[in-house]
Parts: structure tokens; C-alpha cells; sequence
């Protein structure tokens, strides 16, 4: 089980370095426009700022939780899922942010935080047992 959680956490982390891509990278394609809904390359470019600073909040999580399981990886399995659960644990509590403040957006929080909320159950069940 604490390895199921450990895979569910990189798949996680990956999420959140697609979002990182697209928003600190690729804030102005097509795809990052349509993915976020921004309504044309003014507006783009009015926030690119804003999404290159979250894009690296993200890119951050996302290192947090995947250095987590390569920590534990190493035998050092209490530090390696300390640092996984705080990457996951804090992708899922930006997910709830998201959720309570845009009703807009709570499509875009269910997706960013519904794999982060699994490995936080599965990783902490695993360690229970």
C-alpha cells in the first residue's frame, strides 16, 4: 500500500509539472489559453506574471513529492513520506482553496486536486498498516 501511494504521489507530481509547463512556459499557446479559459492573448498577457509565479508553486509541490519517494526509495522511508505527504497534501489544499473561492472553477480544482487526495489516503493507510 505505501508504494501504491508513492506511485499515485509521482503521478501527482507529474500533473502538477504539465500545470507548471503551462503556466510558467506556455502561458500564451492556444493550448494553455483554452485549458484556463483566458479569453484572448491581451488578456494572456495582462496575467503571464501571475502564471509564471504559480507555475513554479506548482513545479515546487510537484519536486516535493516526487524527491519524497525517491528519499524513501533510498531506506529512509519517515522523511521520504513526510516530504511526499507535504507536497501532496499541499497540491490537495490548493485544490480546496480553488474549490471554496471560484465556482468557476471548481472543474479545474476537482481535476488538480482529486489524484493528490488519493495518494494522501493510499500513502497514509499504507503507513498505518
Amino acid at each position: 500500500m505505501i508504494i501504491a501511494g508513492f506511485i499515485v504521489a509521482i503521478l501527482a507530481a507529474l500533473l502538477h509539472v504539465f500545470i507548471f509547463y503551462l503556466e510558467s512556459v506556455a502561458w500564451e499557446s492556444p493550448r494553455a489559453m483554452a485549458t484556463f479559459g483566458t479569453a484572448d492573448a491581451d488578456a494572456a498577457r495582462a496575467t503571464k506574471q501571475l502564471a509564471y509565479n504559480q507555475g513554479f508553486y506548482n513545479l515546487f509541490l510537484a519536486l516535493l513529492a516526487i524527491g519524497g519517494a525517491v528519499v524513501a526509495l533510498l531506506g529512509f522511508l519517515t522523511v521520504g513520506a513526510t516530504l511526499t505527504l507535504a507536497g501532496t497534501g499541499s497540491m490537495l489544499a490548493a485544490a480546496v482553496v480553488l474549490f471554496v473561492s471560484s465556482s468557476a472553477h471548481r472543474g479545474a480544482a476537482l481535476k488538480q486536486g482529486t489524484v493528490p487526495l488519493v495518494a494522501v489516503v493510499v500513502l497514509a493507510i499504507g503507513l498505518i498498516l
